[in-house]
């Protein structure tokens, strides 16, 4: 195979794989609702639900358009709106989980109890560390497919005429 023709078996690899992440997660956010409105009041303290529905839709729209590449630059789009505000979150989590695993930490009257406690904090904790590093990355990915859309394999290809180029 040339590297052309293997550039874009990987692309293709790279926007589903990306695609399913979103899916993924935000069909993770349905079956755990109403968890997305609960995390969403941390950026959106008013309309809550309203922030929450609209993140998981984003989610769910966009990874699925981004999977199988329907309109995916709109879709690539869609994620960059969902993750802006996840940053928020994160640091929300860095700032106020330290010190709620240690009260609850303390609380627990086991000290092995207590001690696997404290492992599942640093576990939670490096999360949100790293998260918003990961999110960064997911950032990155998304805005390449905003701008450059599906190249191959995707419905996009079958529908040119009709695809929202954003750029």
């Amino acid at each position: 195979m040339d590297q052309g023709s293997l550039v874009v078996v990987v692309e293709t690899i790279f926007r589903i794989v990306l695609g399913l992440r979103f899916l993924s997660s935000g069909l993770s956010n349905v079956r755990r609702w109403p968890h997305a409105t609960q995390t969403a009041a941390i950026v959106f303290p008013r309309g809550a639900y309203l922030f929450g529905l609209v993140a998981t839709a984003l989610m769910v729209l966009g990874g699925a358009g981004l999977a199988i590449g329907f309109q995916t630059p709109a879709a690539a789009l869609m994620l960059i709106v969902f993750l802006i505000p996840t940053f928020k979150i994160h640091y929300h989590w860095l700032q106020n989980e330290p010190a709620k695993v240690r009260a609850v930490g303390e609380a627990i009257a086991s000290e092995e109890a207590r001690s696997e406690f404290r492992l599942i904090g640093q576990h939670a904790i490096h999360s949100h560390e790293t998260g918003w590093q990961n999110n960064l990355v997911l950032l990155a990915g998304c805005l390449y497919f905003s701008v450059r859309g599906s190249i191959a394999f995707g419905l996009d290809n079958l529908m040119k005429p009709w695809v929202i180029w954003l750029f």
